[in-house]
């Protein structure tokens, strides 16, 4: 079982997420954290609660867990089914990776 982030599209969030976040040794090496950024954030925890989704709540977001790389479309489908906003995207693009 894994999990993927669930973050609202405002950059306080994002960061207070990432603050809780352990880096790898090599993070400056290539580094991509994945994630849900949506544009109605409270809406979209109701509905993946509604859904079944396991969900845990983090400091600037929640992270969804997932069984297989299928849930990825699922929750994607059914966020957008639900006219919520949602992107899939690197979530730790603000950190300095020289």
């Amino acid at each position: 079982m894994g999990k993927i982030a669930l973050l609202p599209c405002d950059s306080h969030s994002r960061a207070r997420y990432l603050d809780n976040r352990e880096l790898p040794y090599n993070y400056m090496a290539d580094f991509t954290l994945m994630g849900f950024v949506v544009g109605q954030y409270q809406l979209a925890v109701s509905l993946l609660i509604s859904a079944g989704y396991r969900l845990d709540a983090q400091d600037g977001g929640t992270e969804i867990y997932i069984d297989t790389p299928g849930n990825l479309r699922e929750i994607k489908a059914l966020l957008t089914a639900n006219n919520i906003s949602c992107d899939i995207s690197d979530i730790a693009d603000t950190l300095y990776q020289a």
